[in-house]
C-alpha cells in the first residue's frame, strides 16, 4: 500500500461503515477495498493502490468461512454436495447479490469509462468489491468479524438454495449442476422417433460438450428428455465424485477448462504450483494458475492465448529464480506461464529434466498434466518455502511417494547437499 494515507477520502466513510454495520480501525483499508484499477489508471496520483490484493485474500478467507460453516452446519452431507453449495456461495452473481444489499456499487471509485458503461451494476466489480471488503474486514479486524458480517448474506441464500435443489426438475438439477462444474450447458437432441403417429415414442438424448451422457425415453419429448435428464445427472455425479477438479475454486477450474484446448497443442507443458498441489490432494486453495513448459511452447502459447494476454513473455530474474515469463487472464483467473525455468541455488541454476515424469490426472471429462509432488517437493526446498515443503512432505509420508523418482530429481549435482538432507529429513 501507498504513503499519504491521510488524503482526503473521495467517498463518505462513515454513511459505508453504517451500512456494513463495522467501525473501521484503518479507514484507508476500506477505502483500497474500493478501488477498481481503472480509477488507478485515471487517477495516478491517487494513494492507495487498487483492490487485487485484497480480492486475493478475500477470496480465499470466503472458502475457508464458508466451507467451515457449511461443514458445521450440514454434518450428514457428502463432500459434493457441501462442495456445489460453497461454490454456489462463493461464485460471482451471488457475491454481487450480497453486494447490491449493502449497496456497495454506490461506493465503488471507478473510471469515467468504466463508470459510462455500467462499471457500478456490473456482477463482475461487485462480486470483486465484496471479495476485497471481506479480505479488507479481516485485515482490519479477525475471523471471527468475518463470520459475524456473512452470517446475515450466508444463511438466507443457503435456504433458498436448498429449496431449490429439492423443487428442481431434472432438467434444471443437470442444467445447474453442469454449469458450476464445466461452465457450459448441456443441450438435447431428438435420436429417434417411433411407432405410429398417433402413439409415438421419443428417444432424446442429452449432451455436454460434444459427448452424450444420457438417453431417455417417453410418448412426448418433454418426458423422454426429463428421463435423458435423470440419467445424465446419475452418470455425472458418479464420476464428479471421484474427480479432483472438484477441489479447485469454480474461478480455477473454468480457467483450466478454457486453457486445455490450447494447452493440448504444445508438446511440452505442466500444471505446478498450487493448482497442482490441490489437485493431487494437498489442502490448499489455489488463487491462480501456474504453467511451466520450455521456450518454444510459451512462444506458441503466447500466439494462441493472445487475447487473454497481460503481459508478453519477458526475462524475469529474481534471487530464487529466472525464467521466461508470460502473464494472463483467463475466466478471471490469473495465468502465470514460465519458459526455461531456472531455479537458483548455492551451486547455481538448477534445471530440471521434468518432462519424463509429468502426470496426467483426470479433469472434468479432460486430461491435465502435473509435475509430480516429489518434484514439487525439492523445488520448494530450493525456493526456501519451508511451510509448503512440510505440507507437501506430510502428504508424502501419510500417501506414500516414488522413491525411485525423488533419487533420480536429487541426483542433480546442482542442488546443495544441504537442500537434499533437508529434503529426505522432511520424509524420515
Amino acid at each position: 500500500m501507498k504513503n499519504n494515507r491521510d488524503e482526503i477520502f473521495p467517498i463518505n466513510i462513515a454513511e459505508l461503515e453504517e451500512k456494513l454495520g463495522l467501525t473501521f480501525a484503518d479507514k484507508a483499508l476500506l477505502l483500497q477495498a474500493l478501488v477498481h484499477t481503472s480509477y488507478l489508471n485515471e487517477n495516478p496520483s491517487f494513494p492507495l493502490d487498487d483492490n487485487e490484493r485484497l480480492e486475493f485474500l478475500g477470496d480465499a478467507v470466503l472458502d475457508f468461512v464458508i466451507g467451515d460453516y457449511l461443514y458445521h452446519h450440514f454434518p450428514e452431507m457428502k463432500e459434493g454436495e457441501l462442495t456445489w453449495l460453497r461454490a454456489s456461495l462463493v461464485k460471482g452473481e451471488t457475491l454481487a447479490q450480497f453486494a447490491r444489499k449493502i449497496s456497495l456499487g454506490k461506493f465503488l471509485l471507478l473510471g469515467k469509462g468504466e463508470e459510462e458503461s455500467g462499471g457500478r451494476e456490473r456482477n463482475s466489480i461487485l462480486g470483486s468489491a465484496f471479495e476485497a471488503l471481506i479480505g479488507a474486514i479481516y485485515l482490519d479486524k479477525d475471523l471471527e468479524a468475518v463470520r459475524s458480517f456473512l452470517a446475515p448474506f450466508i444463511e438466507p441464500e443457503l435456504d433458498l438454495l436448498l429449496q431449490e435443489a429439492i423443487g428442481m426438475d431434472p432438467k434444471s438439477r443437470l442444467q445447474e449442476f453442469v454449469q458450476e462444474w464445466l461452465g457450459i450447458t448441456p443441450f438435447y437432441q431428438t435420436l429417434e422417433e417411433k411407432g405410429p403417429e398417433h402413439a409415438k415414442t421419443f428417444v432424446v438424448g442429452v449432451f455436454v460438450g460434444e459427448k452424450l451422457w444420457g438417453k431417455g425415453e417417453g410418448h412426448s419429448k418433454h418426458q423422454a428428455s426429463m428421463e435423458a435428464a435423470q440419467n445424465a445427472f446419475e452418470a455425472l455425479r458418479k464420476i464428479s465424485d471421484k474427480d479432483p477438479s472438484w477441489k479447485l475454486p469454480r474461478r480455477i477450474r473454468l480457467s483450466l477448462l478454457a486453457l486445455i484446448p490450447h494447452l493440448g497443442k504444445t508438446r511440452r507443458w505442466v500444471l505446478i504450483g498450487s493448482a497442482a498441489s490441490a489437485l493431487q490432494g494437498l489442502p490448499l486453495t489455489p488463487h491462480d494458475i501456474d504453467i511451466l513448459t520450455d521456450r518454444s511452447g510459451l512462444k506458441l502459447l503466447s500466439a494462441r492465448l493472445k487475447k487473454f494476454i497481460t503481459s508478453p513473455p519477458k526475462w524475469k530474474e529474481s534471487e530464487q529464480f529466472a525464467s521466461l515469463l508470460a502473464q494472463f487472464k483467463v475466466e478471471g483467473a490469473r495465468v502465470e506461464i514460465l519458459g526455461d525455468l531456472q531455479i537458483k541455488s548455492g551451486k547455481g541454476a538448477v534445471r530440471f529434466n521434468l518432462w519424463p515424469h509429468v502426470r496426467e490426472m483426470p479433469f472434468a471429462g479432460q486430461k491435465v498434466r502435473v509435475a509430480p509432488l516429489e518434484w514439487q517437493l525439492v523445488a520448494n526446498a530450493l525456493l526456501g518455502k519451508k511451510e509448503r515443503v512440510e505440507m507437501i512432505a506430510r502428504h508424502l509420508r501419510s500417501e506414500g511417494y516414488d522413491e525411485a523418482l525423488l533419487r533420480k530429481i536429487l541426483r542433480s549435482r546442482s542442488i546443495p547437499k544441504s537442500v537434499k538432507e533437508e529434503v529426505l529429513k522432511s520424509l524420515a
